[in-house]
């Protein structure tokens, strides 16, 4: 059965990082990279500073690359797409650029010729590069996030997908269960080999981007990616969350794994702020849509972003992300088209003044 090993890291000191890693990666299936040419992703949801815990920090990229180097990998690229990539992928701000200089690795830039690839009923257009990686690896951020309550090692390799062209996607799956089974076709396509997850420093509340910084004091590793992220969801303290429950619907067993370190039960957050799981009254949840529906009345009790005018600064990134175009500028402040709103809140994953609060 495959390993998830979970250990204590304390800091994101070298050293502290180093054998945390030798231990995750001693006692989980870490592939043979040998002569091959390896794909390191790591989540830049945007280009900011790695205090902030929005993305993987760089020391424990610097560190995996480290070791793959010494265990004779050929080639190392780096790669990942932000969200509203504009220009070419230059990291600076994360320190990941930093770090691919330092390691002798090629920066990819996902928008680069990317092909289309279909799976289950989906088309996604994703990053030329893995036609040349042997082997993936996803390096994810431990984050809360809005549509999926969670967002791990499966999720990161949504970035496969170039900048903008993630939008569409949304409109494809509009609900947490079909962006999940969207995010499975994504990760099928990514052949991923193994996932870790930097959960040195974490993010609890309203996360991708606005939650709150945590101190969380580990570092994760598997070649199960949905085991991994199932074990990231218990420590933050969810019974469940969208993307494992469908994973684990569609294929029975797909999250099976042993804990060879720490176990995330034993672990788990008591304290940590999650997003609300949604769970209504019996009334709400059945009764009421089905009595409106019968006048014709559409019912909808999923949250809406709602703007604060205070904070907002109108730099219109929320307007421009919006896969449905329910957003945009009147009388100088965001409007909101309810009935055009599809609830997947890149908007609010996007603002970078924290003036979108989902409820």
């Amino acid at each position: 059965m495959t390993g998830c090993a979970i250990t204590r890291c304390m800091d994101y000191e070298s050293s502290s990082i180093r054998n945390a890693l030798q231990e995750i990666i001693a006692n989980t299936d870490f592939p043979c990279v040998e002569g091959k040419t390896v794909l390191l992703k790591p989540n830049v949801l945007s280009d900011n500073p790695p205090e902030k815990a929005i993305t993987t920090h760089p020391a424990v990229v610097y560190e995996i690359g480290m070791l793959i180097k010494e265990k004779g990998a050929a080639r190392i690229i780096i790669g990942d797409s932000p969200g509203m990539q504009t220009g070419p992928f230059r990291p600076k701000l994360s320190g990941i650029i930093d770090v691919a200089d330092k390691l002798g690795a090629e920066l990819a830039d996902f928008r680069d010729n990317p092909r289309i690839h279909e799976k289950d009923g989906f088309r996604m257009p994703m990053a030329a590069v893995l036609d040349d990686a042997d082997i993936v690896i996803s390096i994810a951020k431990f984050k809360t996030h809005q549509l999926m309550y969670a967002t791990g090692a499966v999720k990161n390799m949504f970035g496969l997908i170039p900048g903008l062209n993630k939008s569409p996607m949304h409109l494809k799956a509009r609900t947490p269960e079909s962006f999940a089974r969207l995010l499975m076709a994504v990760f099928a396509e990514s052949h991923t080999d193994y996932a870790f997850i930097d959960a040195v420093e974490g993010m609890e509340g309203p996360g991708p981007a606005n939650g709150i910084r945590k101190h969380i004091g580990l570092l994760m590793g598997s070649a199960n990616a949905y085991a991994l992220d199932k074990a990231e969801a218990a420590i933050m303290g969810y019974s469940s969350v969208p993307l494992i429950s469908e994973a684990e619907r569609i294929h029975p067993g797909i999250t099976d794994c042993s804990y060879p370190l720490l176990r995330p039960e034993e672990i788990a957050i008591d304290s940590f702020m999650r997003i609300p799981e949604g769970k209504k009254s019996t009334l709400r949840s059945l009764f009421l849509p089905n009595v409106l529906g019968f006048f014709g009345i559409q019912h909808d009790t999923r949250p809406y972003p709602h703007f604060d005018d205070s904070l907002c600064r109108r730099c219109l990134k929320c307007a421009e992300v919006c896969p449905a175009k329910a957003l945009e500028l009147r009388h100088g402040r965001i409007h909101i088209d309810k009935h055009r709103c599809i609830h997947c809140f890149c908007c609010h994953e996007m603002c970078p003044f924290d003036a979108i609060k989902i409820k």
